[in-house]
């Protein structure tokens, strides 16, 4: 028994060494010491040739070194002796996918390894990989597959590089810049921030600005590494073509294509500078070139049907493509806006999904506009043409949230959304005769709020508040009480604290409760100087009573009168000056998108909405004020109210202009009053 004993105990010494030094030489290979490992995988071979833990570290060693060949001829050899290797699968799969250009093998290797192990991490990147470079499937496995090796090992850098590659190609391009900003701190490849600047480009003309320049640092940084990485050139002609450099963008573009003439971003910018340069056919074809190679991209999409609507008339294949974009572009909006009624249904308090639903329909009706050209100008002056398909769409927006409030009275979301078409007719359009009294709109909001039940739509009530608060502290508004604006701005703040002032929005109504009290502080402020200038008018008409205020330019001849015109038009005026500066700021926010500026489509309509609020105030003001006020008075405010409303952005340049002749503004257009 002593003797039995310890034989025993000899083999388990002797198997504890061997497994020490397997996970040595593992270690070894881990680190990349592959000479090291190699050295004592051969020293344990040469005295136990048939040691399968040995064998199996040669393997892995193998398929590191390229030797294919080798690597497959081993692998089969240790799969026989124990079909449960899930090293020796997952190296037998490198090597018919990289030696043999079997990438269909290969899978099916990865697969066997993954059903021995589910969680093997080198089997689950090499599977993903496969996928990816095989094109085997749709390239949403690969991405899955990526996801799933990312899980199992967060660390693989060149999983992140490459499922950051794979999100850039499905536009998800923030998603993208995580994991390439995850990838670049271990890998410091060319690839990696090629991509990299990439992805910060599109984020940029996105309309996060900011990373322009990161995108142009990690160009330049490739760049110097590798001059013709087509991607770091197209991405820097981009970045040139922002800064106004035409011939360099240019330059830049033509050698990315020398490089790789696939890069469709390269005929982005060319196309861009050709048509600021006029060149409407040549822009036209490189905007098409763009799309051919990319046609999944919104971006090329847009530019394409742009340029081919701007072409059509002396270009007859763009006259097609811009037809069948159109109908392209129609039947899409339609399919999402089908789709978005159902989002609003599977999720009945969110803010977003009704949010993007109104705008999908604004969309549609834009597309159809244009598609019809609905709006010309002749002579000067705007004509409307009567559209049957458009005027479906505006009744069946007004109908849809109608009827929806109807079958969900105290949803407050839809409340809220149906307050949008509150001055609509039962066709949908706007009438300014039947436009509803401010204290009728405080009434239905109120009602709506008060159907908040403290937890579901909390941000639609947090923004019915806001709409409340507006109402009150308009100064020219006949329920005017700056005390219950401050009370339901800080009602929206405790529904809902952390409401998303974006920087792009420019409206009439506060994004946050922060943002409207300080409206409500400024037009109280207001509101308090108007009433000590009525007090001392009062008392200059007191000390005037034998007549001698006339002659003082009313055009009516009406002291009165004419004193009642002043001191509207010193309320009416400031309000029409903080109108005005919003949309400035809208003008100024386009214009600083340059080139991009298409992209800026939410600011450039509600820049539009508030040219449509001064008209109206003024008209309002003009209706019931402008016979008795004193012509230079009446001259300035149609001069400021013509300027401002007259303000618009070159949808190609994004270089904002003056309309309005009768003032001093032109092209070049630098602010308000120039």
């Amino acid at each position: 028994m002593k003797i039995g004993f310890s034989i025993l105990a000899f083999l388990f010494f002797a198997v504890a060494v061997a497994a020490q030094s397997t996970n040595e030489i593992s270690s070894l290979i881990d680190k990349g010491e592959i000479d090291a490992a190699s050295a004592k995988v051969d020293a344990i071979l040469k005295t136990r040739p048939n040691d399968a833990n040995a064998l199996t570290q040669k393997v892995r060693i193998l398929v590191i070194k390229k030797q294919f060949a080798e690597t497959e001829s081993l692998a089969n050899k240790l799969i026989v002796r124990d079909p449960k290797n899930k090293v020796a699968f997952n190296a037998r799969g490198v090597a018919k996918r990289d030696g043999k250009k079997d990438p269909v093998g290969a899978l099916a290797d990865f697969d066997k390894a993954l059903a021995i192990d589910a969680e093997y991490p080198q089997a689950a990147f090499n599977r993903a990989l496969t996928l990816y470079s095989g094109k085997i499937g749709k390239k949403s496995d690969a991405l899955d597959a990526f996801s799933f090796a990312i899980e199992l090992n967060p660390e693989n850098s060149t999983a992140r590089a490459v499922r950051g590659r794979l999100l850039n190609e499905f536009g998800r391009h923030k998603l993208a810049l995580i994991d390439l900003n995850k990838a670049a701190s271990t890998n410091k490849t060319v690839a990696v921030f090629a991509e990299k600047a990439y992805s910060e480009l599109m984020l940029a003309i996105s309309g996060e600005g900011s990373l322009l320049e990161d995108a142009n640092r990690d160009a330049e940084a490739v760049l110097r590494a590798e001059p013709a990485n087509s991607t770091a050139l197209a991405v820097r002609s981009v970045y040139k073509l922002q800064k106004n450099d035409r011939d360099g963008a240019a330059a830049d573009a033509q050698n990315a294509l020398q490089s790789d003439p696939n890069t469709y971003l390269a005929h982005i910018t060319l196309g861009y500078i050709k048509r600021l340069n006029k060149d409407l056919n040549g822009a036209f074809a490189e905007f098409e070139a763009a799309h051919k190679l990319n046609p999944n991209s919104p971006w090329t999409g847009d530019e394409l049907y742009k340029i081919a609507g701007q072409a059509r008339e002396t270009n007859p294949k763009a006259a097609a493509v811009y037809r069948e974009q159109q109908s392209r572009k129609i039947a899409n909006s339609r399919k999402q806006l089908e789709f978005l009624k159902l989002v609003v249904e599977a999720e009945p308090w969110d803010y977003n999904a009704y949010e993007k639903l109104d705008k999908s329909w604004s969309d549609l009706r834009n597309l159809i506009e244009k598609a019809n050209d609905r709006i010309t100008y002749v002579g000067g002056r705007t004509v409307i043409k009567d559209v049957p398909e458009y005027d479906v769409e505006v009744k069946a927006v007004r109908d849809y949230w109608y009827d929806l409030h109807t079958r969900n009275p105290k949803n407050v979301c839809v409340g809220f959304f149906k307050y949008g078409y509150f001055d609509r007719d039962e066709n949908g359009l706007y009438d300014q005769n039947r436009k509803k009294h401010d204290s009728t709109k405080l009434n239905y909001l109120k009602g709506e709020l008060a159907n908040y039940d403290g937890t579901n739509g909390a941000e639609c009530a947090a923004r019915l508040a806001l709409f409340i608060a507006n109402i009150y502290q308009t100064p020219y508004s006949t329920e005017k009480n700056f005390d219950l604006a401050k009370q339901f701005a800080e009602r929206s703040k405790q529904i809902k604290a952390d409401l998303k002032d974006d920087p792009n929005t420019i409206s009439g109504v506060a994004m946050n409760a922060d943002e409207s009290l300080k409206e409500t502080a400024y037009w109280k402020a207001q509101d308090d100087g108007w009433k000590k200038e009525l007090e001392a008018m009062k008392l200059r008409a007191a000390s005037n009573s034998d007549g001698s205020a006339r002659g003082r330019g009313g055009r009516s001849g009406d002291p009165i009168k004419e004193r009642a015109a002043i001191a509207a038009f010193d309320r009416v005026h400031p309000q029409i000056e903080r109108l005005a500066e919003q949309v400035i700021g809208a003008a100024s926010k386009v214009q600083s998108g340059g080139t991009f500026s298409n992209f800026y489509r939410g600011t450039r309509q509600r820049m539009s909405r508030l040219q449509s609020e001064i008209s109206a105030l003024y008209r309002q003001f003009m209706a019931q004020h402008g016979d008795h006020l004193p012509q230079s008075m009446a001259d300035h405010l149609r001069s400021d109210v013509y300027k401002t409303t007259g303000i618009r952005n070159d949808y190609t340049t994004g270089e904002a202009y003056q309309t309005y002749q009768g003032g001093g503004c032109s092209n070049g257009w630098s602010g308000y009053g120039c």
